[in-house]
Formats: structure tokens, C-alpha cells, sequence
């Protein structure tokens, strides 16, 4: 376990979590979802602002009383405290949702995907990202309190067993985002812990987001990938 509360503890690598939020955020609106949607787990809340901007009625959700308290400053509509395997929502309730780096902290990451679909309605959009390759775990999974993290044919299986047709899944993180978890970010962890980036990092931040641009080109490469991008709908 991890003795922050993950969602609201410093973000060291922000150049590498907003192009992963972005790259979901691009997939999840290739599918032309309604306008309610679930972000479960939703952190410090960076999607859910993402997601009302586009106009899209959101109602957020964590599972920590700390991180509930950070969205219902910085995010709009409904806040919520919840379970993801236990979700107080009637059956039905949302055209889509989002689980951005979420199903990897549940130890039964198919009760969270079950939930997911009961709240959806029929032929609702899932989108989701998720850590890949379990031969990568190390020093970060372990600090961010990871459970796990995926190979392709356990994150499909995971949908698949748990009401999902599965649209796409597609690898993202290679090659910039991969040398730099391993190279830069671990070792970073390492030696110092997290940290907030203060004004005395904006250059490095800014080269870290320029570099990791590259990763666009590569969305899709399966050798390599630090995570999995996956749309799936309701069945």
C-alpha cells in the first residue's frame, strides 16, 4: 500500500499524465458517447474539468475522503465519494465512462468493471487506461499502490468476462514515455520521493512535454508500451 492518498499527492511527471489524459481523452470522443458521464477515481479531477469544457455532464468519483475534497474544489457537477465496487448509482444511469489509471489500484478490478456496467446504459461507451506489462512493475507501481499491471489479453479478458464489447486497445508510451519512466522517473522516485515541480523545474517540465510528443506518432506500437488505451461499449 502506498501511504499517500493517490489522486492528490504531487504530480512529478505532469507532461506524461496529461498526454496520457489527452490520448484517453481523444479515444473516449472517437465514439460519439451522450452527454452524462462517470469519471470513477477521479483523482485530482484534471479529466473531469477536461470532460465539462467539451460540455459534458460529469459526476466524479473517489473512493478517498482527500481526494472527494480536491474535486469538489477544482471540478464541476457532481462529486462524489464511492467504492468503484460498490457505485451508489441506480442501474442505467450514465451514457459513458472513464477510468483513467484506476483499475490497476482494485484488487478485483472485475467487480469495479461489473459496477461500471450496470451504471451504463445499453451500448454506453467505456474508455480506460491502464499500466502495461507486468515485468515492468517497480518502484512506482509499488509507491502509487498498483495491484497490478496489465497484459493485453487479461485487460480484454477483464472486459469482456464483465458486460464489455471491447472496440480497440492499443498500446501508448513508446519509446519517450517509456526511457523516461525508466531512466528519469524511477530513479527519481528512488533516491528523492515525489515532488511538487516548482518554477526551477519549468524548463525541464517543458522539454519532458516536448520530448514526450513524440509518443503520439507511435500510439498503437504494442513492443514497448507503458500502458494500454482501451474503448469498449455495453453489451
Amino acid at each position: 500500500m502506498s501511504e499517500h492518498v493517490w489522486g492528490t499527492a504531487p504530480d512529478f511527471v505532469g507532461p506524461r499524465h496529461e498526454l496520457r489524459e489527452r490520448l484517453l481523452l481523444d479515444l473516449f470522443l472517437s465514439a460519439g458517447p451522450g452527454p452524462e458521464v462517470l469519471n470513477a477515481g477521479a483523482g485530482q479531477g484534471t479529466l473531469s474539468q477536461r470532460l465539462a469544457e467539451l460540455g459534458f455532464e460529469v459526476t466524479s468519483t473517489d473512493l478517498s475522503p482527500e481526494a472527494v475534497s480536491l474535486l469538489q474544489e477544482r471540478a464541476t457537477g457532481e462529486v462524489v465519494e464511492a467504492d468503484l465496487t460498490s457505485l451508489p448509482f441506480p442501474d442505467a444511469s450514465f451514457d459513458a465512462a472513464v477510468l483513467g489509471e484506476v483499475l490497476e489500484h482494485i484488487e478485483d478490478d472485475r467487480a469495479a468493471l461489473t459496477e461500471v456496467a450496470r451504471v451504463l446504459r445499453s451500448e454506453g461507451v467505456l474508455a480506460l487506461s491502464v499500466p502495461a506489462n507486468p515485468k515492468l512493475y517497480g518502484p512506482s507501481d509499488s509507491w502509487a499502490g498498483h495491484v497490478r499491471r496489465y497484459t493485453r489479453p487479461e485487460l480484454l479478458e477483464a472486459c469482456t468476462a464483465t458486460g464489455f464489447t471491447v472496440v480497440c486497445c492499443v498500446g501508448w508510451g513508446f519509446p519517450m514515455s517509456r526511457l523516461y519512466h525508466r531512466h528519469v522517473y524511477e530513479r527519481y522516485l528512488h533516491r528523492r520521493g515525489p515532488v511538487q515541480p516548482t518554477r526551477g523545474h519549468g524548463p525541464l517540465v517543458a522539454l519532458v512535454g516536448a520530448l514526450l510528443q513524440l509518443d503520439r506518432i507511435f500510439v498503437g506500437v504494442e513492443r514497448g508500451a507503458l500502458g494500454y488505451l482501451a474503448l469498449a461499449t455495453r453489451r
